[in-house]
């Protein structure tokens, strides 16, 4: 009894520290510059919601080598077999041959509790290693002033909408990069993955970090799509705080984020109407708890398309509804805004170009080999088709569009085997009928951050001191924080802890006053 307990515990820790190994070699290799605040986050948010596709696409990937590696570890604690493997040594001027036994291991089967103690070090430290987790514990132990010194609160400054409100159209593009561009405009594909965007951004304003097309920089916080939506309209990272799970549990009542004021709220504060469409669950990554904590949004999501009968259960795919019902449905939504009194701002997130491989529409042209190519091709035409129907509506002289990808795009092979070595990898974006010239949109350093006031710029809002968040007015020449800093310097900056961040963005001090509020 005693050795059959013995054999089930062997097979369940080895199975586990297998399980440990192939994830955390897998992460590692899938999300190489990811910081294990993305982990902390993605699991105090919540991942029942995520795609299937994505979940079935990574036991696909990791599932061979998960068992290939639990047989590997259970090999050495064979005891007892029929017939063992020696290894014969024959020794000179000696009558006899000596045998040593190679299989199986007497020293690891006959001492299994060493070697249990020894293969769990070795997962913790690939574990450790491989997440980051060593680099954010030392990060949590220093303490830095960034946000003291430079964050600027939007309530504390003078913002001046034109007489004339402009309506914003804001489409956050998952994964638009610029690298799916020809080489002669800035990409690295060596032909035009998505040339409808390439026009767009070179007909219009793009900014740039170089003389071709170009964007902003990836920056800690703002990696994935909560966290670029975050620092796209708020002007901050998204950071995995001491509070970031009391916040996590406290949205509803007591809202999500309140401490930042944000584009909606701006936006909210001046009379606009708000909306936002996302093709998902919206509670997925707290995205729908931050539209409406921070300037009332309607969210329609996968939920309200349930709810309001424009799609079933069952119809659900990829996400929840794919980007050409997105599209579509957003025509309607717009129109229902465009005609009342208020300027409006509609916030569209798409999601075929998710990773992994996307998801291919019926009516996408099959033209490249690779799956993921023509997701990229196809999300390119409707997204400039969807341009197009803007520039036919009677509301489009006073409205302006922006297009952002919410951040680089994370399916590293896909990239990895088709840009040089060399390449710097940007975050696309293009400002189509902005009210502003810009001063200057070439060789700028810049992050996903300075694009909150950088949107309110393109609607002809002036903004005291040009900076808003810890985001710059790039149609100004106020340097940015990585400019003026140095990227490398504000990115160590921000991995620290911030007490300031903690309690006013993220903490206790607000969401104490939202609970006490919610319930008098």
């Amino acid at each position: 009894m005693k050795n059959k307990i013995k054999s089930i515990f062997l097979l369940v820790l080895t199975f586990f520290v297998a399980f440990v190994i192939v994830g955390s070699i897998y992460y590692y290799k899938t999300y190489p510059k990811q910081d294990f605040d993305v982990i902390l986050f993605t699991f105090t948010a919540g991942v029942e919601n995520t795609s299937s596709n994505v979940v079935s696409g990574i036991v696909k990937s990791c599932i061979g080598y998960l068992l290939l590696l639990w047989i590997i570890l259970l090999i050495p604690t064979v005891k007892h077999v029929k017939n063992g493997i020696y290894l014969k040594i024959t020794r000179k001027k000696h009558p006899n041959d000596k045998y040593i036994q190679v299989y199986p291991i007497k020293l690891v089967a006959n001492h299994s509790i060493l070697y249990s103690i020894f293969i769990v070090i070795l997962a913790g430290t690939v574990l450790v290693r491989s997440f980051g987790i060593d680099v954010y514990i030392k990060n949590q132990m220093q303490n830095s002033t960034i946000f003291e010194e430079y964050y600027v609160d939007a309530r504390n400054v003078k913002v001046e909408f034109p007489e004339t409100k402009r309506n914003l159209i804001l489409i956050l593009g998952e994964s638009f990069e610029n690298s799916v561009f020809s080489n002669e405009n800035g990409g690295g594909w060596g032909y035009s993955l998505m040339p409808e965007l390439e026009t767009l951004a070179l007909e219009n304003t793009n900014f740039s970090n170089s003389t071709k097309l170009g964007g902003a920089l990836p920056i800690y916080g703002t990696s994935y799509s909560a966290a670029g939506n975050i620092a796209i309209t708020a002007g901050i990272p998204l950071k995995v705080s001491e509070f970031s799970k009391d916040a996590n549990k406290s949205v509803g009542s007591a809202g999500y984020m309140v401490g930042s004021y944000s584009l909606g709220e701006v936006l909210q504060d001046n009379g606009y109407n708000l909306e936002i469409i996302m093709g998902s669950d919206g509670t997925f990554g707290n995205r729908k708890q931050y539209y409406e904590s921070n300037g009332g949004y309607k969210v329609f999501d996968l939920d309200y398309a349930i709810q309001n009968g424009k799609m079933t259960e069952a119809d659900k795919i990829w996400w929840g509804f794919n980007d050409d019902s997105l599209y579509e449905w957003s025509k309607e939504e717009i129109n229902h805004l465009a005609a009342q009194d208020k300027p409006f701002n509609y916030i569209m997130l798409t999601a075929d170009t998710h990773f992994t491989d996307g998801y291919l529409s019926p009516k996408a042209e099959q033209k490249y080999d690779n799956q993921y190519e023509n997701v990229h091709a196809y999300a390119s035409k409707i997204a400039n088709d969807f341009v197009n129907w803007v520039k036919d509506q009677d509301f489009y002289e006073n409205t302006t569009i922006v297009i952002i990808g919410d951040h680089l795009g994370m399916q590293q092979a896909f990239y990895g085997e088709r840009l040089p070595e060399d390449y710097v990898r940007t975050i696309y974006n293009v400002f189509i009928n902005p009210a502003v010239e810009a001063t200057n949109t070439t060789n700028r350093t810049y992050t996903a951050m300075d694009y909150y006031p950088t949107i309110l710029a393109s609607m002809g809002v002036s903004i005291e001191g040009d900076r808003l968040g810890l985001g710059t007015n790039l149609y100004s020449d106020t340097p940015t924080l990585s400019e003026q800093l140095g990227l490398a310097e504000f990115e160590a900056e921000l991995k620290k802890n911030s007490k300031f961040y903690n309690t006013h963005i993220m903490g206790d001090e607000y969401y104490k006053l939202k609970r006490e509020n919610a319930s008098a």
